[in-house]
């Protein structure tokens, strides 16, 4: 596969394989080479070895405070200040209002592929 220079990187934090393979295969359809991680503190330092695009991210992967950390530490480094973060939830925003405040996008599940696709353009 010719590796293209163009192609858009997005980082994944998901735990759960199966939601993990169906968002890294839309990630990969809409043109994402997909980084995956199965905690903050992996994809943190993923994300600072490689400069993302986007990180897509399951908000009960850590606690709260904690994920607002990494949230914090990412928009706060100069190379991923300007990066799009948008969480996932099987919560409503409201319920997860603390998070979705410092997110650029919010999923509550269940949600169709247009609305994923959408908030990933």
């Amino acid at each position: 596969m010719q590796t293209n220079l163009f192609r858009k990187t997005a980082m994944l934090i998901e735990h759960n394989p199966v939601h993990c393979r169906l968002y890294e295969d839309i990630l990969e359809a809409n043109g994402f080479e997909v980084y995956t991680a199965k905690s903050v503190m992996d994809a943190l330092l993923k994300i600072k070895d490689k400069t993302q695009d986007l990180t897509v991210v399951n908000t009960e992967i850590a606690g709260e405070q904690f994920l607002q950390k990494f949230i914090s530490n990412v928009k706060c480094e100069e190379k991923t200040k300007n990066m799009p973060i948008i969480g996932i939830s099987m919560y409503s925003k409201e319920k997860k209002k603390n998070v979705a405040k410092v997110l650029d996008g919010f999923l509550t599940k269940p949600f169709s592929i247009d609305t994923f696709v959408g908030s990933i353009s």
